[in-house]
């Protein structure tokens, strides 16, 4: 037998094994009552210390949402309330699809749902756009309970296991709603409006390269253009739901309007707004647990996406939450003018960008004259401010990087020639015959400066 035949065995008993626990822990569930399975999901939250590679996750998500002003020690609390309710929703959630749709009205409270009838009378579908918070299987079910001569269809993932991606499917049928794989054709899901169907679309997400750079909470990021993209193409109205735990075992859905001005074009800008509301209605209900503004390692100036930024229009003076970076510049005249180049173009390629510029002092009132906003920060004082995402070392020079290393301990990437035997220092390699302006700018190209410099669009 070929070694790919049995790893697709072994991966085959691996999903047969995931299978058959889950069908245990569902027959075990059923037992208990929504409530009591919503506490012991919160009492077994404590068991989230295994997990603790996701604690950072959470609490840089958090400290992006509720803003910088709020306190270490609230954003403390808030990481494990967000613990506590996410393993309560998942338990809740095994049960949540037994649930008969009697059951189900009787655990949620519908907010604002005249929102959703009006949109619903127009005849056009309605684009429902959520996030991943509260009970998903309920999410899912609830408008389905309480109108169930509407279909609905919903934009998902397929699962890895197949045998429990079958199942969910085969489930979510037999209670009249339609899937569609998130990286199939659009033909379907646009059909499926026209015809006057209700499409929920989960859009909180990174969504990569295909995505538009939008802001979302001050901070940019690259997120699906589906909700607008259906929406150009069937003229359906766009509402925002969300879900909030009212009491253990009890939510409150609510329906939110997408906010814009008559006439204008549908963005996902717009789209980023009516996340932040919906999100905002209960933030410790959120699964935070996807790190939604990653730094990619390999190429940390990097914002993936189509284009962009795109803002509205109302919030071109709001500012943008801080990516701060540390540049090590020549201690001389010349060679920190060589380094003007690509300090400009970095400064233009991040609008969100910081550019704290570390050398010695002499050097001070060069770089106030280079005409590159920057904050200065001298070597001979010894310290740096906290909030450094990342370090570059503009310098042929050991000594000067070996300062950088000596203040800095964050990561730092460099050429070779300047390289230091520190954990977090990568080395760069760039073409040595290229001249020194070309030779920074080139390292910053390989850290994924946007060139040409990204622009802002406003709608």
């Amino acid at each position: 037998m070929s070694r790919s035949k049995k790893r697709g065995l072994l991966k085959r008993f691996q999903w047969g094994g995931e299978y058959a626990a889950f069908l245990v822990v569902e027959r075990f569930i059923a037992f208990f009552s929504i409530n009591s399975l919503w506490r012991t999901g919160a009492g077994l939250s404590g068991l989230a210390l295994l997990f603790r590679s996701r604690w950072p996750i959470v609490r840089n998500n958090l400290r992006t949402a509720v803003g910088p002003t709020t306190s270490e020690e609230e954003i403390s609390v808030l990481t494990r309330e967000v613990f506590r309710h996410t393993a309560a929703n998942l338990l809740t959630a095994l049960k949540s699809a037994q649930l008969p749709s009697p059951l189900v009205r009787e655990v949620l409270d519908p907010e604002n749902i005249e929102l959703f009838e009006r949109a619903y009378g127009k005849g056009k579908g309605v684009i429902l756009v959520c996030a991943h918070m509260g009970n998903f299987e309920l999410l899912t079910q609830g408008l389905g309970a309480f109108r169930p001569e509407i279909r609905i269809a919903g934009i998902y993932r397929p699962l890895n296991n197949i045998y429990l991606d079958t199942i969910i499917r085969e489930r979510r049928a037999h209670r009249g709603m339609k899937l569609f794989a998130k990286h199939a054709s659009y033909h379907g899901p646009i059909k499926w409006v026209r015809n006057q169907g209700v499409l929920g679309i989960v859009a909180d997400q990174r969504a990569g390269r295909s995505g538009s750079i939008t802001p979302f909470f001050g901070r940019l990021m690259p997120m699906s253009p589906l909700p607008p993209f259906i929406h150009k193409h069937t003229g359906a109205p766009i509402i925002g739901v969300s879900m909030k735990t009212t009491s253990p075992g009890r939510w409150k859905i609510a329906f939110h309007e997408l906010e814009i001005h008559e006439g204008a074009d549908v963005t996902t800008a717009h789209i980023a707004a009516l996340l932040e509301t919906i999100v905002t209605q209960s933030i410790i209900d959120v699964f935070w647990m996807q790190d939604l503004w990653r730094m990619n390692t390999r190429r940390p100036l990097e914002i993936p996406g189509r284009e962009g930024p795109i803002r509205l229009q109302g919030d071109r003076d709001k500012p943008l939450y801080p990516f701060s970076i540390l540049i090590r510049v020549p201690d001389n005249g010349p060679e920190f003018a060589q380094t003007i180049p690509a300090l400009t173009a970095l400064a233009h390629s991040r609008p969100d960008c910081d550019l704290h510029l570390l050398a010695r002092e002499r050097i001070r009132d060069e770089a106030d004259r280079s005409g590159v906003a920057h904050t200065f920060h001298s070597i001979e004082d010894n310290k740096l401010p906290s909030g450094l995402i990342l370090a570059i070392a503009f310098t042929d020079h050991e000594r000067t990087a070996r300062e950088l290393a000596h203040l800095y301990a964050g990561p730092t990437y460099t050429l070779p020639v300047a390289m230091q035997s520190r954990e977090n220092w990568h080395s760069i390699p760039i073409e040595e015959s290229l001249s020194p302006e070309d030779r920074w700018l080139g390292l910053a190209r390989s850290l994924g400066m946007h060139d040409p410099p990204l622009q802002w669009t406003y709608v």
